[in-house]
């Protein structure tokens, strides 16, 4: 993206409508910081925060930054149709298997409820992957940048894979109580105990997921 462009235009922009930058900040949701760094020339920003000022200014996303200044996965939508080019130019297995896993989180990002502050993190770290600097050919570059993104996604916004507590609390309830179970020699009122112990924590686990999914930061990896 051409930055000094960009700084220009939303400062004349901003001028024309009479707006100071706090106001602007407050009408696009975008951090009085960020805007004056734009401004400077010291940042460029992600695709959700440019429709952001572009919506607050009342004009359309090419007039604040110019049809041609938007990189090929500078949002989620931009992003996904550079990862479909790539996959249209490749008959290789795990090639195919990368791109579409990869296009498949995306896909699912892009559906669900995301806050504004989570789609700027998202879009900031896809752009530090620089996927649109790697050869087409090399799979395993591509690979790698999907490992991140999936490690991103889980320690940095926090999301946990599908009845992911529910899984590993009925595995380890099941293994506790049939570890109890053979046991011919332990009363059967323990048993019973045992047996009635690992259904708490398989439901204990159904509630995390519940409460995980209310919170909606369960996410099919």
């Amino acid at each position: 993206m051409e930055s000094k462009i960009l700084a220009k235009r939303l400062k004349e922009l901003r001028a024309l409508r009479g707006m100071s930058q706090e106001y602007l900040a407050d009408e696009s949701r975008v951090g009085l910081r960020t805007i004056q760094r734009i401004e400077n020339n010291e940042s460029e920003p992600t695709g959700e925060t440019l429709k952001r000022i572009a919506i607050a200014l009342d004009v359309e996303l090419s007039e604040l930054i110019g049809p041609n200044s938007v990189t090929e996965t500078s949002d989620l939508k931009a992003t996904i149709i550079f990862l479909k080019k790539q996959l249209s130019k490749t008959n290789e297995k795990s090639e195919i298997k990368t791109f579409e896993k990869f296009i498949e989180i995306l896909s699912k990002l892009k559906e669900k409820d995301l806050s504004p502050k989570q789609i700027e993190g998202i879009e900031s770290y896809i752009k530090y992957l620089e996927l649109e600097k790697i050869p087409s050919f090399s799979n395993d570059m591509f690979k790698q940048k999907l490992v991140k993104f999936r490690k991103y996604l889980k320690n940095k916004l926090r999301f946990v894979p599908n009845n992911y507590y529910t899984t590993w609390a009925s595995c380890f309830a099941i293994s506790f109580a049939i570890g109890f179970a053979v046991q011919s020699k332990i009363d059967m009122n323990i048993k019973i105990g045992v047996i009635s112990t690992a259904l708490v924590i398989i439901g204990i686990g159904i509630i995390m997921d519940l409460k995980i999914k209310r919170q909606e930061r369960s996410f099919s990896f």
